[in-house]
């Protein structure tokens, strides 16, 4: 086929030669042309295979870097966190080998790289080429690929990303007595209302919540205050980088209005004086395992960030490629790459929390990667009134660890939606959050404690410390509880049973356990009352039974903190109540 002249089509043919758009015989021509056209084109995209892949190196190239100058490799806020817990810079902080990178594209030069992970030493790529693992492993520097997402049609890949970096000053400006509106049960049901009245809301707290989109976050009530004072610090998509998360999935916002809703009076979040970071790693247009490691790379540009907090309400255990899956056996923290990234997550000085999953009532039952993980938090779901919800899934783990970690409310858990509304929902997916900001707060009250021992603390705290169970774990986070466990000294000369650090009724008891006998003397008062009163006590060897007298609290307060201090020698042990 070729143009004439006139620069119109010509088709030639033994029987027929047509020179007219306008001729019968050459529109059924024309249709039989544009039909080999398309089966021709049907044909190359049924020769294409669009997938993604996880290719792990062997090794790094150590060369070019050294533990002695992580300023090469490592940005200030990783660093400073380092330095603070003391964790030391290893060739795990290294970045991926940019000549192993090459390595694989000169192989496949058609190959997209996706995201990278250092702890795992392996990247994410894109491919058409359904001869892309056979190339790969050849290759002298590849260790293992895996094929981790499978598409029906070519992706394109824009160059711009669409981010959102705010380096202005944030404005605290959030008072301590809060009117939580809906939300006030579902904050107060953890004690972390005292927490706020405390002076604990989350500032400075570098929060990350990791998700699938953020859908009018930056446009609803819910949030307008966090972007007006700053508090909203990044903004990143890795899912599909030239799109605003802003605009794509509303998961995440119910998620999100959970810590940060400020709108007193109708709806206030767990911790909405928190630094905020919101990265999209899932695809809600599919389900793969390629999502398992753009959330390893969410949790690493956390680290990259410095950032204290990282929560995600986001698990995998079934995906669209039935050929994949996670039985039961997989869930030993060993398995998943998100939940190893978890773990090694802890231990560069990041608390991890997860939602545990609503599996409860599935075939599946139990909680899912990367709630698996040894060291985050996972979190189950209950109502307002301490109910379990019964779609939040069990524990334990298959090693025989004991999961959730804690609950919050998830059970209609009041949230902020996309269309300015606030309205109750039901998941873990909002427990996690509640949780997440909770954390926060007790985080901010002791900034040097490690993710371990704020995790310990919580755990201990727990309504079911002494005897967990697997269908909520350590049970309801009682977080005035873990405050007062982390503001005791590291001794066990006396042990003190405290059920409760609220005191409602006229009276507060407990009881002091004592190695030896032991000498002490209990001050203790309102906060509100400049004297303190004085008691002395011998501690034998059982438990001693401490009452302490009436108390009332001022005329016209509704609250006031009741401290107590037990002295024996030198040693302080300081108890913070809430009077009610």
């Amino acid at each position: 086929m070729k143009k004439n002249a006139n620069n119109k089509f010509e088709v030639t043919s033994d029987k027929l030669q047509v020179n007219s758009l306008k001729s019968l015989d050459f529109k059924y021509l024309y249709m039989i042309f544009l039909n080999f056209i398309l089966l021709f084109c049907f044909s190359e995209a049924f020769g294409q295979s669009p997938a993604k892949y996880w290719v792990q190196f062997t090794h790094k190239e150590t060369a070019n870097y050294s533990v002695k100058k992580p300023e090469e490799f490592l940005s200030p806020p990783a660093i400073e966190k380092r330095l603070k817990f003391n964790i030391p810079v290893t060739e795990q902080d290294f970045p991926v080998s940019r000549s192993h990178i090459a390595a694989v594209q000169l192989l496949d030069p058609t190959a997209i790289l996706l995201a990278t992970s250092k702890w795992h030493n392996g990247a994410t790529f894109y491919s058409d080429n359904p001869d892309f693992i056979t190339l790969i492993k050849g290759c002298e520097v590849v260790k293992y690929v895996e094929k981790t997402y499978i598409g029906k049609e070519p992706e394109l890949f824009p160059n711009e990303n669409v981010n959102y970096f705010n380096n202005n000053t944030p404005v605290v400006a959030i008072p301590n007595d809060l009117d939580y509106g809906y939300g006030t049960k579902q904050i107060r049901i953890n004690n972390v209302h005292w927490l706020h009245r405390l002076g604990y809301k989350g500032e400075g707290i570098k929060l990350q919540v990791q998700d699938g989109g953020f859908n009018n976050s930056d446009s609803i009530r819910h949030f307008q205050s966090q972007f007006e004072d700053n508090r909203v610090r990044v903004v990143k998509n890795f899912v599909q980088p030239e799109k605003s998360t802003f605009r794509d999935g509303s998961h995440g916002t119910g998620v999100w209005s959970c810590i940060a809703a400020y709108i007193p009076g109708e709806l206030v979040g767990s911790a909405p004086a928190c630094l905020f970071y919101l990265v999209q790693t899932e695809d809600a247009r599919t389900e793969f395992v390629v999502e398992e490691d753009y959330w390893v790379s969410g949790i690493e540009f956390a680290d990259s960030l410095g950032i204290d907090i990282h929560t995600s309400s986001l698990g995998y255990s079934t995906f669209d490629d039935s050929t994949y899956y996670r039985a039961y056996e997989c869930l030993d923290g060993k398995t998943s790459r998100a939940s190893l990234a978890a773990d090694i997550a802890v231990s560069k000085g990041m608390i991890v929390i997860n939602s545990a999953g609503n599996a409860g009532r599935d075939a599946w039952h139990y909680v899912s990667c990367p709630s698996d993980a040894k060291d985050i938090l996972t979190v189950g779901a209950i109502n307002n009134e301490g109910t379990r919800a019964s779609f939040s899934s069990f524990g334990p783990t298959f090693d025989g660890r004991v999961k959730p970690d804690g609950a919050a409310v998830g059970w209609m858990t009041f949230v902020g939606l996309p269309n300015n509304k606030t309205l109750p929902g039901n998941g873990t997916s909002y427990s996690a959050p509640l949780f997440a900001g909770m954390v926060a707060c007790l985080k901010q009250a002791f900034p040097d404690r490690t993710p371990y021992e704020i995790a310990d603390a919580i755990r201990k705290s727990g309504s079911q410390y002494i005897n967990p169970d697997t269908a909520l774990g350590y049970g309801i986070t009682d977080f005035l509880k873990a405050y007062n466990i982390l503001a005791l000294p590291d001794t066990d000369n006396l042990c003190f049973d405290i059920s409760s650090f609220v005191i409602t009724a006229a009276k507060t008891s407990f009881l002091i356990h004592a190695k030896d006998n032991a000498k002490v003397i209990i001050h203790y008062g309102l906060r509100s009352d400049a004297k303190m009163k004085t008691k002395k006590l011998n501690i034998a060897k059982e438990a001693t039974f401490v009452q302490l007298p009436v108390l009332k609290l001022p005329k016209g307060k509704k609250y006031d903190f009741f401290d107590v201090t037990v002295y024996e020698g030198e040693t302080e042990y300081k108890f913070v109540f809430g009077r009610e």
